[in-house]
């Protein structure tokens, strides 16, 4: 490659991992104003501007920012605040009470006690806590415990209260509250009312501790390689397009987010970044797709028609929509609906999104694949929950958990995300998942799925790139692409396989400034 511009920055002595089909490697990298002008062989000299630097990797391995396509940076941040009842915290209910107990010492009376992470399979008890259970606690103070996949919540009674749930309310649209079959009682367990409580009931983390916790969150992604996200929560609102841009503003969150809202807060978000913001913000934050999270409590929630609806106007607008699917019935309605929208705009190029895709038959995947639909998946989870997964699935479903390989032998575009903090936000763990489908216990889920190293890495890099529209700037080392670059300790295409979630991120750049080194 000729050399067209001075570098500013010259990466040198790495083996260069593209990602790019067309050239997959090279000896080193020119940066100037942000982009990469350059991709270089070892013969290749390339000038260097007066002020330029000049970087030798020492033959460690280059390769683009990994992007995290689906997690929750505010869910992230609270979660450090909450007590942590995961399965290396305790191993039982009573333990759960006795670390509350603890909590309420140093907290005033009325005070929110948040708990996060609990999972029954792994608790002695083999239940969820109940109402009763907290009440031992306090009852002084209002708790609400997070399932592991936050799509359970438990309340204790002063909780429960003030949310206007007892034996006499009517359940929330889409939010099931389990109750006594005798008394109707509530029990304190609530099914897919996450986004419920958040909005009505629970008070939001406050600023400071938003602010405190984004410094912290910054240094874990940057750490394990991460340049981009994809923030998939339903409930971003302006708030969270105002804390972004602050942050930013002030050069204290160097990372691109790409935030996620639902239908109603979507255009208003947008029109506050377009309105209220400069270059600079909009360069590392922008509105991403429509979130439609599908409940079945029993029945879906939204209902088809309304789902069809949202997929249709936002159709109409050139917006996608991702839609969260985690059983045949949720799959099969949201390919019905976006089925419908490209019936009515069939010139419309928009790629709507599958989130998870956890249980899907191999029978769906040839509509899948027509209605030109993009699915983003969740590798961590085969190893962090696989075993309960084997547990719990019906024998006869278990083939169609988490499909990676089928869905590209389908022609259907992956991309991979964490839903951190639902599993840890580790994308090496993701990518030697996806190569072993091997759980925490050493079991293996359908070993027909797995993913060769190089198909792995571009769930985190071209695929998921092409999930959040940035396929032209983003996900390869390419010329004019963004300068979003890591310097990793190994090659994870061709290190031990199970020594890759072992990989040490050495230097992160981003727009061609290091902004991590270990």
């Amino acid at each position: 490659m000729q050399p067209t511009l001075p570098a500013h920055l010259l990466i040198q002595n790495v083996n260069v991992l593209t990602m790019d089909p067309n050239r997959p490697f090279a000896s080193g990298v020119a940066i100037a104003d942000g982009k990469i002008i350059g991709i270089l062989d070892k013969e290749t000299n390339w000038p260097l501007s007066p002020q330029g630097k000049i970087v030798d990797g020492n033959g460690l391995t280059l390769m683009p920012g990994l992007i995290d396509a689906h997690c929750h940076l505010r869910a992230q941040i609270s979660q450090m605040s909450a007590l942590s009842f995961s399965r290396a915290d305790i191993t039982g209910i009573d333990e759960m009470i006795l670390a509350i107990r603890e909590k309420t010492r140093t907290l005033p009376n009325g005070t929110w006690i948040r708990g996060t992470g609990y999972d029954p399979f792994y608790l002695k008890e083999k239940r969820h806590p109940t109402r009763w259970d907290l009440d031992q606690a306090t009852t002084h103070h209002p708790i609400r415990l997070r399932h592991i996949t936050r799509h359970a919540s438990v309340l204790n009674s002063l909780a429960l209260n003030m949310a206007g749930l007892n034996e006499f309310s009517q359940d929330p649209p889409g939010v099931k509250v389990e109750r006594q079959p005798d008394t109707n009682i509530p029990t304190g367990v609530i099914y897919g009312g996450d986004s419920w409580l958040s909005q009505h009931v629970i008070p939001p983390i406050t600023t400071s501790e938003l602010e405190n916790g984004s410094g912290q969150l910054q240094r874990n992604l940057l750490q394990r390689g991460i340049t981009a996200v994809q923030d998939a929560t339903p409930t971003s609102s302006i708030q969270d397009v105002k804390f972004w841009t602050a942050r930013i503003q002030e050069n204290k969150w160097p990372i691109t987010i790409q935030l996620m809202a639902s239908a109603i807060q979507h255009q208003q978000m947008e029109k506050h970044l377009i309105n209220e913001t400069n270059h600079q913000v909009r360069k590392g934050l922008e509105i991403g797709p429509i979130k439609v999270v599908l409940e079945a409590n029993p029945d879906l929630f939204p209902a088809p028609t309304e789902l069809t609806q949202i997929v249709v106007n936002a159709t109409a607008k050139n917006i996608p929509v991702a839609i969260h699917v985690v059983d045949p019935e949720m799959v099969w309605a949201a390919v019905d609906a976006i089925e419908t929208a490209r019936s009515k705009f069939p010139n419309n190029l928009v790629r709507h999104r599958l989130e998870h895709l956890s249980l899907c038959p191999d029978a769906f995947l040839p509509a899948i694949s027509k209605a030109r639909i993009m699915v983003v998946t969740n590798p961590s989870f085969i190893y962090q929950h696989g075993d309960r997964y084997l547990s719990d699935v019906d024998p006869t479903e278990r083939n169609w958990l988490y499909p990676m390989n089928s869905v590209l032998q389908s022609k259907i575009p992956l991309a991979a995300g964490s839903d951190a903090p639902v599993a840890v936000s580790d994308p090496w763990m993701g990518i030697q998942t996806a190569c072993t489908r091997e759980t925490l216990s050493g079991m293996l889920v359908n070993q027909h799925e797995k993913l060769d190293r190089y198909q792995a890495l571009s769930l985190y890099t071209v695929g998921a790139a092409l999930a959040a529209g940035w396929q032209h700037k983003r996900g390869m080392i390419h010329p004019q692409f963004e300068a979003d670059l890591i310097l990793i300790d190994q090659n994870p295409l061709n290190c031990p396989e199970r020594e890759i979630n072992k990989i040490q991120v050495k230097k992160v750049w981003i727009g061609g400034n290091l902004v991590f080194q270990s």
